[in-house]
């Protein structure tokens, strides 16, 4: 079944770099549900990884750009990676949460071991580095299809719809925005759809809120404006 999708939710980023494989004391979490309170979602980690140790620390990510994403801290690195084993892939909040080995341990855990000065004089110098990198970056240039350079319109051409995608799933996910008069399905092909709206804005709104994003992991949903 395809979800319907907020206005201004973003897909779901990939992680950069592979998951660490080296066991240590804290556990990241991520892919939780953004609807609950924060209190609510770490009163709920706390429930479900205390059944497999002492659990020191727990750190819910509270910006918007890392929301979802949590750190749990166990006493010793036995319990977290029992907890690993039992708890990636566990549904939460009606989601399956991803749980790794985090890339370094939190600093609770080097307030344990008497490695904070040093822990967070490293972070210092890791975030100063990547601002300097980022400075001296430059922008990588989008690469644009024909598509793209097509003028706005009401009605949006969407691309890459999974395969046996049905017409009222169609419509849910579209009519979520303002002005959505209809769907029109291309016979034969399943994989497309017309979609319409009432305004040029209208259509704007759902083509930015919707393009790009994953229906499925490895397939972008593709939102382009129709050829006049």
């Amino acid at each position: 079944m395809i979800p319907i999708i907020p206005v201004g939710t973003q897909p779901q980023r990939r992680p950069q770099k592979p998951p660490p494989t080296t066991p240590q004391q804290t556990l990241y979490v991520r892919n939780i549900s953004e609807k609950p309170k924060l209190k609510e979602v770490e009163q709920q980690l706390k429930d479900l990884f205390s059944q497999y140790g002492s659990v020191v620390d727990i750190k819910v990510k509270r910006n918007i750009r890392h929301r979802g994403q949590a750190f749990v801290s166990f006493e010793t690195v036995e319990q977290a990676t029992k907890a690993l084993q039992h708890t990636n892939g566990h549904f939460l909040f009606e989601k399956p949460i991803d749980v790794q080995y985090a890339r370094e341990p939190s600093f609770a855990i080097s307030d344990r071991l008497g490695t904070l000065k040093e822990h967070q004089e490293a972070r210092v110098v890791v975030k100063r580095k990547l601002e300097e990198l980022k400075a001296t970056e430059k922008p990588k240039p989008k690469r644009l299809t024909p598509e793209d350079h097509l003028p706005p319109n009401s009605i949006l051409f969407v691309q890459q719809l999974p395969v046996g995608t049905q017409e009222h799933q169609i419509v849910a996910m579209f009519r979520q925005f303002p002005g959505y008069k209809e769907v029109r399905l291309v016979p034969g092909n399943t994989e497309i759809a017309f979609v319409e709206y009432e305004s040029v804005f209208s259509a704007g709104v759902a083509k930015q809120s919707l393009h790009g994003y994953r229906l499925v992991p490895n397939q972008e949903l593709k939102v382009y404006y129709a050829r006049k």
